[in-house]
């Protein structure tokens, strides 16, 4: 049973395909849009899907990169391409073969440091989908 629940501790976002360094916590939202349809000949309302949204946000470390490191992206690089308000590729994923990744383009539309004393410094990034989102699986290297 426990081989059957996903490892929160790989699941992560990917911005432009590289891996936010030091992420602490992600959450992907899907909305659905309902329309809503009254007529004559109902006493109240019927809601048909009628498309989705998506959201999403990060938690992580604010950090430099190490040399050489080439797979992952720093939060002030994710800032960056805020600022230049540039599309960006997002996915959701663990990276582990037979796991899903759920991939689209966004914008990211927030960005918020934190620094207590004593501790180190957090920022969080939110992004709005622009688009489709999609499921597909990772596959072996």
């Amino acid at each position: 049973m426990a081989n059957d629940i996903y490892n929160g501790k790989f699941l992560r976002f990917k911005f432009n395909d590289k891996k936010l360094i030091h992420a602490t916590n992600c959450k992907l939202t899907v909305s659905s849009k309902l329309e809503e349809i009254a007529t004559k000949d109902t006493d109240g309302t019927v809601s048909i899907p009628s498309g989705y949204s998506f959201t999403g946000s990060a938690e992580a470390l604010l950090s430099k990169l190490p040399s050489g490191d080439t797979t992952h992206v720093t939060a002030d690089a994710v800032l960056d391409l805020q600022l230049e308000g540039e599309e960006i590729d997002v996915e959701f994923t663990t990276d582990v073969t037979g796991d899903f990744i759920y991939a689209g383009k966004a914008f990211i539309n927030n960005f918020d440091f934190g620094a207590e004393v004593n501790a180190s410094v957090k920022v969080t990034i939110s992004f709005t989908g622009n688009g489709n989102l999609t499921k597909t699986v990772v596959t072996a290297p």
